[in-house]
């Protein structure tokens, strides 16, 4: 249930920032980038055991790991992606956190390439039979 200290958190930080923002934007920016900073480290430090599994499963022998680097790169680029587009929406800059959005979406086609073409593989063996 650590997820109701880390809502308290933002919402002090929210709040202390909405206070800052009157007289100083700046500030208040960089409070909210340090406080998405802290949670997000918080969030990593939980899930690695989480991740520590998927290592195993994946060093298995009965297991194609290529695919999951694949999901774990497309889950980190969206989470990247997702944060940064949202400092950039806070921060007043909607061209950029478009920007970014799109650049991360670009990134995961990129990522998922060898995936789409096995699917394809996949398709093309099963239309011969």
């Amino acid at each position: 249930m650590e997820i109701f200290g880390i809502s308290a958190c933002v919402l002090c930080a929210v709040l202390f920032a909405a206070v800052v923002k009157k007289s100083n934007r700046e500030y208040a920016l960089l409070m909210t980038i340090l406080t998405a900073i802290l949670i997000l480290l918080a969030v990593f430090q939980k899930v690695a055991p989480f991740l520590e599994e998927i290592e195993a499963i994946a060093q298995s022998e009965s297991f194609d790991s290529s695919y999951l680097l694949v999901l774990l790169k497309a889950v980190g680029i969206t989470l990247v992606g997702q944060t940064t587009s949202s400092l950039c929406k806070d921060a007043g800059e909607s061209t950029l956190a478009f920007a970014v959005e799109l650049a991360s979406k670009a990134a995961i086609l990129l990522v998922s390439l060898p995936v789409i073409l096995k699917i394809f593989e996949y398709l093309s063996e099963i239309l011969r039979i």
